[in-house]
């Protein structure tokens, strides 16, 4: 589906000077397609749980700030095993380039019914420091701009530093610990792959 060799020199530096970076077109149409089809796939076999907010036992759902659905990328799942080897290979070079000591990397498809959205957060949890570089891939066709569902990282100051549209095959990357960000409501259901790039705990 992907090649497993991509230069991320540029994507490092990126993260590195303004701790996000954006890659439209960074995955062929051909690949996050599949990806989608699988998602579908599996949202149509029930394998989806409702999407929560926190970390094990203290984990919940709660609609109005987090909604949609998520399903956890794992092995038997052949698009999205391609998918982890892909990022894996950013792993080690964000490693090289930026010695970040990135162990692993954990993602999820993602799910946005119409009207749903997830509200202003940032994803290094309160009780680990793991979670060191956030991820989102965007798998959507022909995404029109009156739909909204955007993405929004926000600065010190809540000012958006970036408002991107979630079109299919955008990668965005960002620091996991200091970037507020949120996915605005969209009137149109959309499909995503939400991943982190993580130390040992």
């Amino acid at each position: 589906m992907l090649e497993d060799e991509s230069d991320w020199r540029a994507t490092a530096v990126a993260l590195r000077d303004r701790g996000y970076a954006t890659l439209p077109g960074a995955m062929p149409a051909s690949a996050w397609r599949t990806l989608r089809a699988e998602a579908q796939q599996l949202f149509a076999d029930d394998a989806f749980s409702s999407a929560r907010i926190g970390r094990g036992d203290g984990a919940r759902t709660e609609g109005l700030t987090r909604g949609g659905s998520i399903c956890w990328l794992e092995s038997g799942m052949p698009a999205g095993n391609s998918f982890l080897r892909w990022m894996d290979g950013l792993r080690l070079s964000l490693n090289r380039d930026l010695f970040l000591g990135l162990d692993s990397f954990e993602a999820q498809y993602a799910h946005y019914p119409v009207g749903a959205g997830y509200e202003t957060h940032v994803d290094r949890h309160q009780s680990s420091n793991a979670r060191v570089v956030s991820a989102v891939i965007y798998l959507n066709s022909d995404w029109p701009a009156e739909a909204g569902g955007e993405l929004v990282i926000y600065d010190a100051q809540d000012a958006p530093r970036l408002t991107q549209a979630p079109d299919g095959g955008t990668l965005v990357l960002f620091m996991s610990d200091d970037t507020p960000h949120e996915a605005r409501i969209a009137t149109r259901e959309r499909w995503s792959i939400a991943g982190w790039f993580r130390t040992r705990d």
